[in-house]
Parts: structure tokens; C-alpha cells; sequence
């Protein structure tokens, strides 16, 4: 895929600009520019997301649609951490969770219907040093029936056959409810987009032994169903963020629990974004602690408390939304439950972006609009 020269060329203008780089096509004739290009660029976006993939000098990045799809070494490490022994991955694209996989589990079948995507995965898990992976460029939903495993994993496209997105898994690619149908007694593992409705895809499944949100700094990457012993339409549904679990719980619970509403106090918790998609808004709430309206998902107290899941602010000052009383000139805006975005909010304020502060804008248990001035105070398990 990459050729000794190719390699050096990525190494040493690994830090420049790709249009630059282009720019100096004419200089290199024995080079495709507009390939290395990429592949620089490829590198610079990936740092983060697959650390030790751009830290091998000979991978080979595929077009950007693959990268853009494909799992964060973190997250696919966590989906490694549940599964074991044989595994065929029917949706195998650019083969990072494969790579994860074949960590945990004795064989992998990795299957790719794009044949030129299929080509490149192979070649970057032979130069991974990746021995117990077998792939195909086929339809996975054949060769799931050519091959014994433990595991089936799935992450199927959310468009149909005409590009259009879709949001229900019988209209997928592949219909994962055709694979649990004609493979009852196999365990899977289906990843989703963090956009899917964690109800509805529980009750389409037909019942599911586990859910995971999956979570990277504060931000809600995927979601996992897992279809394993007996199936249940009350899971738990376990938040991990980079791996360690954070909170848990069931739908059922969550509707027994009493909210709690009442008025702003000397301490404001905004729940971690897995915890609010999981719809734990009042399994959340902890002793002496009250939400601030019926749809205002902030919660207060009076005394701290420092295991909540999520971030906690000192409250400086609240009042209504005529801002004359606002101490400071500049903040970060956020609201919950109120008529106007932070944009707009900010723009009645004259408020400039940034700074120590943070400013939410709610609707308070009285139902009137509140704006509340607090600072942010940063502990290690409330980032």
C-alpha cells in the first residue's frame, strides 16, 4: 500500500498543511501528491481518535468516509471487553474494531463487502501484527452462514439501498432482525449511532440482556445492545465514559422514582450527557437534591455533593432574564427548558463568550424563566 519513499515523504511533511502539500505536486513527479496528501491528512485527524493505528508509519488510511464511520480505538477497546472466544464481524469496514477483537477473542472473521476497503483493512492488520483474523471481501450475512462462532457483531448502516437514512433496524444494512432471527442462539453485539432511541431499539430487538452507552469526554459516541441468555424489554443500561462505568440503571426504576422540584440553591449538577440519553432524569437525583423544573434537566442543593455524575457549579447569583443585575461581561451560556438558544440569549445580554463563568438559562419550579450565574468547580471525577 505505501512504498518506502511514500513513507519517508509522510514522515517528514507528516506536520504541514495537506494544501500545501498539494501545492508543491510539481516538485515530487515520482510521487501521488494528492495520495500522501491524504494520508498526512488522515494522520493529523486521527491522532486523538486512533492513537496507535497513526503511530505505525506503514498504515494505510482509506477514504475519509471510512475514517469518519469507523470506532475510536477507546471505544472499540470497551466492545472488546465484552465479547470472547470466536467472533465474526458482518460489518467490518475499516477493521478497527476487528483490530480490537482479535485482543480479547481466540478467531475473528472479519467480513467487508467493498473490496477495495476489505484490501487495505487486511494489509493494515498484517502490519498491526494482527495473526487471528480472517477476512473476506463478501456479504457477511454469507459467510455468517459458512462459519462457527460465539459472537455475531453488527453495526449496520442507518441508510437503505437508496442512501436514505433510516432509522428503524428493519430498514438497516444490514437487518440485523433477519440475523437474530435465523441465528437465535448465537450471542451479538450490535453497535448503533448515539442518535438512536434507546426504547424503541429495545422493543424492535425484541428484548435485549444489556444496553451501554458509550461515552468519550463527555461526549456520547455509541450505543451498544447486546443480545445474550434471555432477553428482557428492562434491561440495565450501564454509562460508561472511556471505559469505567459512571452510573446505571433500568427504565422501570426510573419511573418509580418521585421528582423532586424546587427552587435553585447554593450548588448546580448538570448530569453527564450518557446519563440524560439514557433518560435518567430523576434516577440521577441524590438525598437533599432537587430538580429545577418538571423539564429542567439541572438539579441543586444546598450541600455538596461531590459523587454526582456529572459537572458541579457554585451558584453566584440568580435572577430574572432582564440581565441588569448580571456582574459580569462575559460567560458560558447554556439552557435547559427555555424559549431562547444561548445564542440568542447571549445576544439579549451583550454577554462576550468564554471565561470562568457559566450562565444557564431554565425554567424554574415555578414555571418563569431564571437565569442562574454560577462557577464551575472541577473535581477529577466530575470533569
Amino acid at each position: 500500500m505505501l512504498q518506502p519513499n511514500e513513507i519517508e515523504f509522510i514522515a517528514t511533511n507528516g506536520h504541514r498543511s495537506p494544501s500545501d502539500i498539494a501545492l508543491d505536486a510539481r516538485k515530487f513527479p515520482e510521487l501521488d501528491i494528492k495520495k500522501l496528501a491524504h494520508q498526512i491528512q488522515a494522520r493529523q485527524k486521527l491522532t486523538e481518535k486512533l492513537p496507535h493505528w497513526v503511530a505505525n508509519r506503514q498504515i494505510y488510511f482509506p477514504a475519509s468516509i471510512s475514517l469518519e464511520q469507523s470506532s475510536s480505538e477507546s471505544t472499540a477497546s470497551f466492545k472488546a471487553s465484552l465479547v470472547s472466544g470466536r467472533l465474526i464481524d458482518i460489518t467490518g469496514g475499516m477493521g478497527v474494531d476487528a483490530w480490537a477483537f482479535a485482543q480479547t477473542c481466540s478467531e475473528v472473521t472479519y467480513v467487508e463487502m467493498e473490496e477495495e476497503l476489505a484490501a487495505i483493512t487486511k494489509y493494515n492488520h498484517a502490519v498491526l501484527g494482527v495473526k487471528n483474523i480472517t477476512h473476506y471481501a463478501s456479504n457477511g450475512l454469507d459467510v455468517l452462514n459458512q462459519v462457527d462462532v460465539d459472537w455475531i457483531y453488527a453495526d449496520p448502516a442507518r441508510r437503505n439501498e437508496h442512501g436514505e437514512k433510516v432509522i428503524l433496524f428493519k430498514d438497516c444494512q444490514p437487518n440485523v432482525l433477519d440475523v437474530i432471527a435465523q441465528h437465535p442462539d448465537k450471542k451479538m453485539l450490535i453497535k448503533t449511532s448515539p442518535v438512536l432511541d434507546i426504547s424503541r431499539a429495545i422493543q424492535e430487538l425484541g428484548g435485549v440482556s444489556q444496553v451501554y452507552v458509550v461515552c468519550s469526554k463527555q461526549e456520547v459516541k455509541e450505543l451498544l445492545f447486546v443480545k445474550q441468555g434471555s432477553p428482557t424489554m428492562d434491561p440495565l443500561i450501564t454509562i460508561v465514559e472511556d471505559g469505567r462505568t459512571i452510573f446505571e440503571g433500568t427504565q422501570a426504576k426510573e419511573r418509580l422514582v418521585e421528582n423532586t422540584i424546587g427552587p435553585v440553591k447554593h450548588y448546580v449538577y448538570e448530569a453527564h450527557p450518557g446519563i440524560l440519553k439514557a433518560g435518567f432524569f430523576k434516577s440521577v437525583l441524590q438525598a437533599n437534591m432537587v430538580q429545577l423544573g418538571d423539564h429542567t434537566h439541572l438539579y441543586s442543593s444546598d450541600e455538596f455533593v461531590g459523587e454526582f455524575p456529572g459537572k458541579i457549579f457554585e451558584v453566584i447569583e440568580s435572577g430574572p432574564v432582564q440581565g441588569n443585575w448580571l456582574p459580569v461581561k462575559q460567560a458560558n451560556i447554556s439552557t435547559r427548558n427555555f424559549p431562547m438558544s444561548p445564542e440568542a440569549l447571549r445576544k439579549k445580554l451583550k454577554l462576550k463568550d468564554g471565561g470562568e463563568f457559566t450562565l444557564f438559562g431554565i425554567q424554574n419550579s415555578s414555571k418563569k424563566n431564571e437565569l442562574i450565574l454560577s462557577k464551575k468547580i472541577t473535581f477529577a471525577h466530575s470533569n
